[in-house]
């Protein structure tokens, strides 16, 4: 992702970013007319300046773990749920093994809400190179 250097502070750098390809297909009138601002960090000491532009590294979402970290465990709590619903009361029919499935859904959701609550994701990304 390219942006231009809007302001420095330090080692963390503003960037103002443009409208993407995919900005234009978008019925979003607001993202359109007013600026982006993503804050970024310079570790490499790179010699910015203002006006600038910079190509910036994103994640890789899939890759990066971020999608994994909170669809897995949903998934993994209503399947323990839902067997362990069928373990603790064999007699127990498909709705209330549902219904325990989609309690340990919940119980392992609100478990993974607060970890990244508590520790969230760095949300700064660093500036990898200067456009010429």
């Amino acid at each position: 992702m390219t942006g231009r250097v809007h302001s420095l502070s330090g080692t963390t750098v503003t960037i103002s970013l443009g409208t993407d390809s995919a900005c234009f297909g978008c019925m979003q009138q607001e993202c359109k007319t007013r600026a982006r601002f993503l804050k970024a960090k310079n570790p490499c000491r790179l010699p910015l300046a203002i006006g600038q532009v910079v190509k910036i590294k994103t994640p890789k979402a899939l890759l990066g773990g971020q999608a994994f970290t909170a669809l897995f465990p949903p998934i993994v709590g209503f399947m323990g749920g839902f067997m362990l619903t069928g373990f603790l009361v064999p007699a127990s029919g498909d709705p209330a093994r549902a219904a325990g499935g989609v309690l340990g859904l919940f119980i392992l959701a609100s478990l993974t809400y607060l970890i990244h609550k508590k520790y969230p994701a760095e949300t700064t990304l660093p500036v990898v190179e200067i456009v010429p």
